[in-house]
């Protein structure tokens, strides 16, 4: 049994390795193999167990920056951060127990574990990016960001395709050591399978390339300000906070070619812009001097149910200083911008400086831009495909992702955000625009590949082209039905093996 243990526990830090900081994308394609190895002739309390070990060494070391974030800014001892990070990872590896469980169920149906085990793990990353309000952070998918290739079909089956390609390399792999049998199906199925995505990514890249090159683009200038987030919300700090933001702004206008917009990040503002009238008046001179529109994030009042509150919102200023349009964020962040359970958890304080708890917006709409749309998600928003996809169906021409990614420090939480938001690009076919406080800030063409970056803790600003695509993508049009695919797949084959395990049982 320990060296079970020792494989699943091996398993998990694969998982680990092969997205960023690590980003070390091969390891992914046999990161299941060692649990898969271990769970050969285990029982179903050991699969469970040795699959709850696997997602907690997973997400503990995926996810260790949750404990900074809580510790730092939350101002929550050491001992009660690190239990927070835990509670949510226990949660968290119940997911990879229950695929373990079905390893267990199928092993003696060679090909229902080939093949169903992927659909098994696509289903419960599903579950999870839906449950208790969602967390869809580090699908298996997205290791694979750096092979633009291979990422194409993501405007097909979203990040759950290549979750689910790469279960499959894993299952092939083992079955091929425990069923010898197995080798003359499954190699060529996985051969073709792979064959046929990266096929279909090098023509994808070639066609859409083609019709981004016939497109008049325009441009845009993100400002990546790396204000500190314990001297944000200081009002002493104010003033040097505007005038960085206008000094890098006045360098980005003078850009050739010159910007067509200009795009601060999430609460760039740490102020109420258009009600405390001096630092409102104080952004519209810069966007004055400047002569560009100015897309940038603030805090808002607002009523709800007759009750003042917050939320976090992005503005569009036109250059003569008028209001353009707004997005309120409609997916907050769970004890950072609202605490889940009020009732239950009264004693739980939010992390954010602001006082009293922010409401979530309700309009998907983009905001109007000239000839085009954009639209807007602003931080935590640009892990959920289904925000983007709203904003696609109203008419969104171009995604912009504004971002306050201080709240991680240098850990490895920027670098995973930035690569899940490239994903939202690809699947819509829709040019993503991304400016983060303290990076890193970019902008990504409609098959993936960056305009560039600015680089984590360091101010700067980037222009670059926006080439916005007219395509609807079949993962716009038909969502998450690839997912849906391998909920039913699951659900039928737990409802075919189930009562022929029971009555094994009995008989025994």
């Amino acid at each position: 049994m320990w060296l079970a243990v020792l494989l699943s526990i091996l398993s998990g830090i694969l998982l680990t390795l092969g997205l960023p900081k690590a980003t070390l994308p091969y390891l992914s394609w046999v990161a299941l193999v060692p649990l898969l190895t271990a769970l050969g002739g285990r029982s179903s309390r050991e699969s469970l167990g040795l699959g709850f070990l696997c997602g907690l060494v997973h997400f503990l070391t995926m996810l260790y920056w949750i404990r900074y974030v809580v510790d730092h800014y939350g101002g929550l001892p050491f001992p009660v951060a690190a239990s927070v990070l835990l509670l949510l990872c226990l949660y968290l590896a119940l997911y990879p127990a229950l695929f373990a469980l079905c390893s267990h169920l199928w092993e003696d149906s060679p090909r229902l574990w080939v093949f169903g085990l992927p659909g098994v793990w696509v289903t419960l990353e599903w579950v999870r990016a839906h449950a208790l309000s969602g967390f869809p952070w580090g699908n298996l998918g997205y290791s694979q960001t750096p092979f633009l290739t291979l990422i194409q079909a993501a405007d097909i089956t979203g990040v759950y395709g290549l979750s689910w390609l790469l279960v499959l390399c894993s299952t092939t792999v083992v079955g091929c050591f425990r069923l010898p049998p197995v080798r003359k199906w499954a190699i060529p199925v996985f051969c073709l399978v792979l064959g046929c995505v990266l096929v279909y990514g090098s023509w994808r890249i070639r066609d859409v390339n083609g019709l981004q090159a016939r497109v008049r683009p325009w441009n845009a200038a993100v400002i990546q300000g790396n204000i500190d987030q314990s001297k944000k919300w200081d009002p002493a700090f104010q003033q040097e906070t505007l005038a960085r933001y206008a000094r890098l702004s006045r360098g980005a206008a003078k850009n050739h070619p010159p910007p067509d917009l200009i795009v601060w990040p999430e609460t760039a503002t740490p102020f109420f812009y258009g009600v405390e009238e001096q630092l409102t008046g104080q952004v519209n001179e810069i966007i004055a001097e400047t002569d560009k529109p100015l897309l940038f994030g603030s805090p808002a009042v607002t009523r709800t149910g007759g009750e003042p509150g917050f939320q976090n919102r992005a503005y569009l200023v036109s250059r003569e200083g008028r209001i353009e349009g707004a997005y309120a964020k409609r997916h907050l962040v769970p004890f950072g911008e609202y605490v889940p359970f009020k009732r239950l958890l009264f004693f739980v304080h939010r992390l954010v400086e602001a006082a009293g708890d922010f409401s979530a917006g309700r309009n998907p709409e983009p905001i109007a831009f000239g000839e085009q749309q954009l639209g807007v998600l602003i931080c935590y928003e640009g892990i959920f495909p289904y925000l983007a996809r709203s904003a696609v169906e109203h008419g969104a021409t171009v995604l912009v992702n504004v971002t306050n990614d201080a709240w991680y420090g240098r850990t490895s939480a920027p670098y995973q955000h930035l690569e899940i938001a490239r994903w939202r690009a690809v699947e819509f076919r829709r040019p993503l625009i991304r400016a983060a406080n303290t990076g890193i800030s970019t902008v990504f063409d409609a098959v993936g590949a960056a305009c560039g970056q600015i680089p984590l803790d360091e101010e700067g600003w980037l222009v670059c082209p926006v080439r916005p695509l007219n395509i609807r993508t079949v993962y716009a049009s038909w969502g998450d039905f690839f997912a849906w695919t391998c909920v039913a797949s699951c659900a039928g084959c737990l409802l075919y093996t189930l009562p022929g395990k029971r009555r094994n049982r009995a008989s025994s």
